[in-house]
């Protein structure tokens, strides 16, 4: 799901204050199931959920070292970590995998900056890549129906980074590094997502920049409103796709729905400007995201779209949503972008 960053610390009194509403339009955020709404969304997604015999779920496991790294699977971000830490546990990419065959799996790598001299108080800022950079990853597979352990995963694919013959990292003193390999993936379902949407990098830039700002600006007027409806239809794609190729039940998704209105009944909501940020495509050019342009934790990757509100303990927090926008097969950008499926 989205992000919710703590940013300045407890207040001691939260006030919540009423706020007139501001008119959305819906002409500039093009709704695909306008028959969804906050009272059937939880059980519209069971509805889609089937369950298999089998039900593969895909996972990575990572470990890197003198590098920071991004994770794309076909080109659909995953995971990324800006930090020296590690994941303890496998990450899900069932979302990115729409239907069974190759999938590709990209990982890209920046310099660790001056994480190091924050943390341990030494050192310089670290500008490039290094010799003793590395990056290891597994692509592992489990079945969601049986009692998981550790001894039931399967080893898909095992991948390293590449070093030179003196066994340094092939691309120390460069300030960033890309690499992409394929895997093999076998699941029961077939999801659209974006794949029948429309190479957006080939389009009239300005005007589809245009278009991404006009749907960020208006969506940002459903937390002012707390407009759960409109969040449930806008949201729904996204939601269905994922509850699909992770096999989702009852409990996961009415979690999910309290998420979601949990960050919608924050109090003070305030939406910032939409400024300081860049486009950037996935989805191998039929994703628009409008990225905040910004190299500081814990502003970096993370959405245009900042919306200040003070949470149940009494903490100011910038909720920054991931809005992945495309433009369906068919339909004219004049008339607007959609969130994706």
């Amino acid at each position: 799901m989205k992000k919710v960053l703590a940013l300045f610390g407890i207040l001691s009194v939260v006030f919540a204050c009423g706020q007139e509403k501001k008119p959305i339009n819906t002409k500039i955020m093009n709704i695909q199931y306008p028959e969804k709404n906050a009272t059937n969304f939880e059980q519209k997604l069971v509805e889609s959920v089937k369950r298999y015999e089998k039900e593969p779920l895909y996972y990575m496991r990572i470990n890197k070292s003198n590098c920071v790294v991004e994770v794309l699977v076909n080109d659909y971000p995953i995971y990324e970590d800006y930090e020296l830490s590690n994941l303890a546990t496998p990450e899900e990419i069932n979302h990115a995998i729409l239907r069974s065959g190759e999938q590709t799996f990209t990982y890209r790598l920046y310099p660790v900056g001056d994480l190091i001299k924050k943390e341990y108080d030494e050192g310089d800022t670290v500008t490039t890549l290094t010799d003793n950079t590395a990056i290891a990853i597994s692509i592992i597979k489990m079945d969601n129906g049986s009692e998981r352990t550790l001894e039931d995963e399967e080893v898909v694919i095992k991948h390293t980074s590449l070093t030179d013959a003196k066994g340094r990292f092939i691309a120390s003193g460069k300030p960033y590094y890309e690499f992409t390999f394929t895997f093999n993936a076998q699941v029961p379902y077939a999801n659209e997502g974006w794949s029948k949407g429309q190479d957006l990098s080939k389009l009239d830039q300005k005007l589809l920049e245009a278009k991404a700002v006009e749907f960020y600006k208006e969506y940002g007027k459903i937390y002012e409103n707390k407009d759960a409806d409109l969040l449930a239809k806008l949201s729904f794609g996204e939601e269905k796709r994922n509850a699909i190729a992770l096999y989702k039940k009852l409990s996961n998704i009415n979690n999910l729905w309290k998420e979601y209105n949990s960050d919608l009944n924050e109090n003070d909501m305030e939406i910032q400007p939409l400024e300081n940020y860049r486009k950037v495509f996935f989805g191998n050019g039929q994703i628009i995201f409008l990225q905040l342009n910004s190299l500081i934790q814990p502003y970096r990757g993370n959405g245009a779209l900042r919306i200040n509100s003070i949470d149940k303990e009494g903490y100011k927090v910038a909720y920054m949503p991931h809005i992945y926008l495309y433009l369906p097969e068919g339909k004219k950008l004049e008339d607007g972008l959609y969130m994706i499926n």
